[in-house]
């Protein structure tokens, strides 16, 4: 493993926490019937979505139930 590789691997994984950070607050106000509705959504995604963008499916999800509720 070379010095770049740690350096990229850290790099991501202070992308992906911030990321997560960030999108805390927002799902937060989400109730748990629209979180169930989502998940459910990205478990009716053919092919299958795996661990990752399964995740950003919900999140994109819940933003939108979020933007919609705001209007």
């Amino acid at each position: 493993m070379t010095r770049n590789m740690v350096t990229a691997g850290f790099a991501g994984l202070v992308l992906a926490a911030t990321m997560i950070c960030a999108a805390s607050p927002a799902s937060a106000d989400v109730s748990d019937a629209v979180r169930k509705a989502c998940e459910r959504k990205a478990d009716q995604v053919q092919p299958p979505l795996r661990t990752p963008a399964r995740e950003a499916f919900i999140a994109n999800c819940l933003a939108d139930a979020t933007a919609k509720g705001n209007n």
